[in-house]
């Protein structure tokens, strides 16, 4: 049997074992490294549900968490049970949805058997139970698979990077970077690593799944695919170097004084925070009517000069719905819209800056802001190009604009 090119292959101590992804279908290897075939050892009816979900061991027993099927995403871990060849689906304490896609960040911890995975701020169609949070957007969590309990860890940052495997210290997430998300801190690679990394990994720079196997084996990092063989980097702990920035931000619970103030405190408190806030109120009355008319003004002004041409409102769609998907937009899609993919590379350069230069004049002028609306950072696979992406704090402005401009 030829594997399809978007399989999970997973190893433990029971064997070497295979699953088509988007199917409950496991196969595991019968003979020797060069001689063999796959067998299959499940009896899953075939339902679509699991696409872009992550297989896994820990302690031998094989899980299958998160994916999505037709428009359902969802948070679900499912335990492969060898006496009745079925999956078994776990009752979670939430349920967070989650998909492996490019800009996933994960790692498993198999010595304490807990898995941390990031959120996605992905809607939840399937699940469970009703205790569902999708408002998961740029935060980290844990999974401990032996309680079956998902706690949040903190905020990260979501361009932060993408996974390219996993070693004993950490996922690394770049050429440059390694994530520990056990210990939260991140660790910079060093030079002759790095290089290494972009010698392996720009031969997969147009496929982002064309490494589609990544595993750790005898202190190197494997990356296999059907398509393009295998290659290694050798990585040691002496080139793990520290740095002083963390993984996520730890949400801190409050805890209980345990030498309460005296109630008159809290009286004389909310005495003066009340007085505080009538005179913050008065003071905000009295502004808004000195300024009202000259406000009322300006919004005709700045709705005729940020007026959008028709090419301008599908540059800006593009890269707003990219953005909210947590995807960044490549300069070939922009080419695509500005309809200057034939032409030669300078001039393509000068009408994506022309454009985007004067997308983001008219949108600080709607916003009423000095900040770039639309930003560009250099891509993890090419330093030599840009991509581009909109804040998350200006995704409801740039959404009524864009309403307000059909």
């Amino acid at each position: 049997m030829k594997s399809s090119i978007l399989s999970s292959l997973n190893k433990n101590q029971n064997g070497l074992f295979l699953n088509p992804i988007g199917t409950g279908r496991l196969y595991k290897w019968n003979g020797t490294p060069s001689f063999g075939k796959w067998e299959r050892i499940d009896s899953t009816f075939f339902t679509g549900y699991n696409f872009l979900s992550i297989l896994f061991s820990a302690d031998n027993t094989i899980y299958n968490f998160g994916g999505t099927g037709f428009w359902h995403q969802n948070g679900n871990l499912r335990r492969y049970n060898p006496t009745s060849h079925e999956w078994t689906a776990e009752t979670l304490s939430k349920s967070i949805p989650w998909l492996r896609d490019h800009h996933t960040l994960f790692y498993l911890d198999t010595i304490h058997h807990v898995f941390y995975f990031n959120g996605q701020g992905k809607y939840h169609d399937e699940m469970l139970m009703n205790s569902v949070d999708s408002s998961t957007l740029e935060k980290m969590y844990k999974l401990d698979l032996k309680n079956k309990i998902v706690s949040e860890l903190g905020k990260y940052e979501p361009i932060k990077g993408n996974f390219f495997g996993m070693t004993p210290w950490g996922s690394v997430v770049s050429y440059h970077d390694l994530a520990d998300f056990v210990n939260n801190k991140y660790y910079k690679l060093s030079e002759n690593v790095e290089n290494n990394l972009l010698r392996v990994l720009t031969k997969s720079i147009s496929n982002r799944f064309a490494w589609q196997y990544s595993f750790w084996l005898d202190s190197a990092l494997y990356f296999a695919s059907p398509t393009h063989g295998y290659d290694s980097v050798i990585i040691h702990k002496s080139d793990l170097i520290p740095t002083s920035k963390p993984v996520y931000w730890e949400i801190k619970e409050s805890k209980k004084n345990k030498n309460a103030s005296p109630p008159f405190l809290w009286i004389g408190l909310l005495g003066i925070m009340l007085l505080v806030n009538m005179y913050l109120y008065f003071r905000h009355r009295k502004a808004n009517r000195k300024y009202y008319n000259r406000e009322a003004e300006n919004d005709w002004t700045i709705n005729e000069k940020s007026k959008l041409t028709e090419i301008e409102k599908g540059l800006l769609q593009l890269i707003f719905e990219n953005s909210v998907l947590k995807k960044m937009t490549q300069i070939a899609e922009i080419n695509n819209i500005l309809g200057c993919s034939n032409k030669n590379i300078d001039v393509q350069k000068r009408l994506r800056s022309d454009a985007i230069n004067a997308l983001n004049e008219k949108l600080s002028l709607a916003f009423l802001t000095d900040h770039k609306i639309i930003e560009r950072k250099r891509s993890s696979f090419d330093g030599r190009s840009f991509e581009y992406f909109i804040d998350q704090q200006y995704f409801t402005a740039t959404q009524k604009l864009l309403n307000s401009s059909v």
